[in-house]
């Protein structure tokens, strides 16, 4: 049973994969320790499944495919996350100030849908850059801050400053 993981825009970095791969391992543990439990018909009290987050129960259960899930295919499971960890392109991405839940989801989404499927995005703030962002993949680096393009443009500032009339200098400052 060979499947191709997809996972949910939450899960978006290296460590975000990671983490998921641990949480299907306690899971997979839990549902094996289940499993004997009930062939050997022990009749303890219900252990209750380790808190899992959403992302992890949809992504076990798009790949049981509505099917009953075995040890074998949690295996598997674990198995693919693993080799996805090591061959996923990672792009990284700074920007000026700490991106949103929201705003990392759809940034991933995008990155998903345009640049590559299985990519994984780290995502760092750096408030020196102003605003825009900064995207490195390899050794490639895609410089589009604020910070970038003042720094391109330094000798035109002081011409945009002197161009200004005194009169619009007044009415800022009267403001």
């Amino acid at each position: 049973m060979k499947h191709k993981i997809r996972l949910d825009d939450s899960i978006s970095s290296p460590q975000d994969l990671q983490m998921l791969i641990v949480e299907v391992r306690e899971y997979a543990r839990w549902f094996s320790h289940n499993a004997i439990k009930k062939q050997v018909h022990v009749s303890a009290h219900a252990v209750t499944p380790p808190a899992v987050t959403p992302a992890t129960l949809a992504t076990i259960k798009r790949w049981s495919d509505g099917k009953a899930i075995s040890r074998e295919s949690f295996d598997q499971l674990i198995d693919a996350l693993e080799d996805y960890a090591k061959k996923a392109p990672t792009l990284t991405i700074t920007l000026a100030a700490p991106a949103t839940t929201g705003f990392k989801k759809s940034l991933v989404a995008w990155c998903r849908e345009n640049i590559a499927p299985d990519v994984l995005i780290h995502f760092e703030f750096n408030s020196t850059l102003l605003g825009g962002m900064v995207v490195r993949f390899g050794s490639r680096v895609f410089d589009w801050s604020f910070r970038s393009a003042i720094l391109r443009n330094v000798n035109t500032f002081p011409e945009v400053l002197r161009r200004e009339s005194p009169s619009s200098v007044e009415v800022v400052n009267n403001v």
